[in-house]
């Protein structure tokens, strides 16, 4: 069964409450994890029990994961929302990613998944398996593709201990199915996988750091005016 995804009327405003959502949510879970604090445990647990299971099929995911991303209001339609599918995607897959990770946060700024891809396709795996899963993942035509080729990808981050920008990667998912933001999230994967594999080729030497800030287009299409502060764990 193919999910039929709704298309909101602003997709870009759309998408800065999708990152501050999963930013805030991630960061929370991760910052009680890495302190090992017993609820943040749980709740990890928890979570990743949703990981290949539609959205809808346990009420105590949904608290965990969307209950408080979409505004109330008389229109809200009862199947879920593209941003409601976007964040359940990417927590249930940061629950995944950090499993057992007790030292290293796996959600970290910046990391776009072409930059991840990139270091996972040089960390001594097969560099064109993993080129042919991220490439198979750009052109995805469908919601249970893009999340099938992507959740395969993480897995594969997971036993590198490779970590990922998980507002980011949402805001992304998101926008790769809104049909005018599509291709600026595949060229913008495509550029962080193939321009960082390309310096790093013609280098001496590794880049100092290609954990900095990506692209501009990152700014404009999926985190205008959002300020990444980890939230506290309550």
């Amino acid at each position: 069964m193919t999910t039929t995804l709704d298309t909101p009327s602003r997709p870009q405003t759309a998408s800065s409450r999708l990152f501050q959502h999963v930013n805030r949510s991630v960061a929370r879970l991760q910052t009680g994890y890495l302190l090992d604090r017993a609820w943040a445990v749980s709740e990890l647990a928890r979570i990743r029990h949703g990981v290949g299971k539609p959205l809808g099929s346990s009420v105590e995911l949904i608290g965990l994961t969307t209950a408080q991303l979409e505004p109330e209001s008389p229109t809200l339609p009862d199947a879920p929302t593209a941003l409601e599918l976007a964040a359940y995607t990417a927590i249930t897959f940061y629950a995944m990613h950090q499993q057992s990770q007790r030292k290293a946060p796996m959600h970290v700024p910046t990391v776009s998944l072409g930059t991840a891809a990139w270091r996972l396709s040089t960390s001594g795996g097969s560099e064109e398996a993993v080129q042919r899963r991220f490439e198979a993942l750009g052109t995805a035509s469908t919601w249970e593709e893009a999340t099938y080729h992507s959740r395969g990808i993480i897995q594969q981050l997971r036993s590198e201990a490779i970590p990922l920008d998980y507002a980011l990667f949402a805001t992304d998912l998101f926008l790769l199915h809104q049909p005018e933001y599509a291709s600026r999230v595949r060229n913008r994967w495509g550029r962080d996988f193939y321009r960082t594999r390309k310096e790093v080729d013609g280098a001496s030497t590794p880049p100092p750091n290609d954990d900095a800030a990506t692209d501009s287009d990152t700014t404009d299409i999926t985190t205008a005016d959002i300020t990444k502060t980890p939230g506290e764990p309550s």
